[in-house]
């Protein structure tokens, strides 16, 4: 007794996983890629925070704040990136003890009251995703940004 043979194949389940896999193989790969491309923007962020921290040090410690791309980004960021890549701006911030701020230049706190100084380095760049995805801009505004009191 012979079975016919499209009864033979309809029946067969050997090649199911292969079919299986086939299906969602690319959905894992496009999964993995996100994550990594998740990882990567988590990286970056941090490494800005870091920069940025270590940019208000440098000042500190006596640095110039028009040399902090030169020094301190390039330093820290020996991985290829293009150090022009990345904005960085530094300021001196004056508050009173309420929190106020003030003008250095001109620092009017009432009476009893003292001021304080801080330097502040704020560095942004542009984290651009590997592919487009679905309700997530293709290019993210990163920032870094470090406080530090002078006196």
């Amino acid at each position: 007794m012979m079975t016919s043979l499209p009864s033979l194949f309809l029946k067969s389940d050997s090649g199911a996983a292969a079919v299986e896999f086939a299906m969602t193989a690319p959905l894992l790969i496009l999964l993995m890629v996100g994550i990594f491309d998740m990882g990567s923007y988590i990286r970056d962020r941090m490494r800005l925070e870091q920069i940025s921290r270590a940019a208000v040090d440098y000042v500190m410690q006596g640095g110039q704040d028009e040399n902090i791309k030169q020094d301190v980004v390039s330093y820290y960021d020996q991985a290829g990136t293009d150090a022009g890549l990345y904005d960085v701006s530094s300021e001196r911030v004056c508050t009173c003890s309420d929190g106020v701020a003030q003008s250095c230049s001109a620092v009017s706190c009432g009476s009893g009251d003292y001021s304080r100084q801080y330097v502040e380095v704020t560095i942004n760049r542009t984290y651009t995703t590997l592919f487009d995805y679905p309700g997530i801009p293709h290019s993210i505004n990163l920032a870094g940004s470090a406080r530090m009191r002078l006196d």
